[in-house]
């Protein structure tokens, strides 16, 4: 399979795509069509849904703040109502770009401290928002149906990045080829076209003009994002494997679990 096959695209969902095809050390390989992670849901079209129930989709994972929710509500398609499972997690940008939007006009746009922001979130939230997480996972090896999984953000890039990220880990793969899903948001959200519309967006709000490279983080991801919340966790806890075993509550019994339902 190849990168095109896990980006799927979704008139109404943004960065929709299928976590299949990884292999784990121990031989097996992700289970296709059977975890998947995108931005928010709220607009969903009646496409969408019939997508979403051709794919099997039965439990959602969301990992929005309550006023993300409240700014965009979701309205489930006719014919597909899934096991809707909040899990949020709050430690990202969104507060202080909404701080930015409001001063652009009487300063310059701060792209080093736009983008140190992402790292400090990357840092944060594995952290500080560690009961999110571990309802993500305990979600998906207690709650599994046995059908498919779909877990969310707004964007899909941030905290479900960081939670595919660890997925990833606890089943064994690698750190290239987490970092590769990770870094498929970029191609996903066709990063250099959207960020030269965000760019123009900010720059007639604030009557300057701004530089897409500067809004980057807004759009996309890099590699310093994920290394600066695995880093995190290292210095909080240990080791990610400590993290995962003590924080998220995966015992060996759990994870072997957690294994058997994803990987083939």
């Amino acid at each position: 399979m190849t990168i095109e096959t896990r980006i799927i695209p979704l008139g109404g969902v943004k960065n929709f795509r299928d976590m299949g095809g990884y292999k784990a050390q121990d031989g097996r390989i992700m289970k296709w069509g059977r975890i998947f992670r995108s931005g928010k849901l709220s607009d969903l079209t009646e496409t969408c849904g019939t997508e979403m129930l051709a794919r099997d989709i039965e439990t959602v994972i969301d990992f929005r703040s309550e006023p993300e929710k409240e700014r965009h509500p979701v309205h489930w398609p006719n014919g597909w109502i899934p096991d809707y499972r909040p899990a949020p997690i709050g430690g990202n940008a969104s507060a202080w770009i909404k701080e930015l939007y409001a001063t652009l006009a009487e300063t310059e746009f701060p792209a080093e401290a736009l983008r140190d922001q992402f790292i400090k979130a990357f840092q944060t939230i594995p952290i500080d928002n560690a009961a999110g997480l571990k309802t993500f996972f305990d979600t998906l090896i207690d709650h599994h149906k046995g059908n498919a999984v779909l877990f969310h953000c707004t964007a899909g890039k941030d905290r479900t990045g960081i939670a595919g990220a660890l997925l990833m880990k606890a089943l064994g793969v690698n750190d290239e080829q987490i970092m590769e899903d990770f870094l498929l948001t970029n191609q996903a959200v066709g990063l250099e076209a959207t960020s030269v519309g965000v760019a123009e967006w900010i720059s007639t709000k604030a009557g300057k003009t701004i530089a897409p490279k500067d809004v980057m983080p807004l759009v996309g991801v890099e590699p310093d994002f994920l290394i600066a919340a695995f880093k995190s966790i290292e210095a909080n806890h240990g080791s990610i494997e400590s993290y995962l075993r003590d924080t998220m509550g995966l015992s060996a019994a759990r994870k072997q679990t957690l294994k058997n339902l994803f990987l083939q």
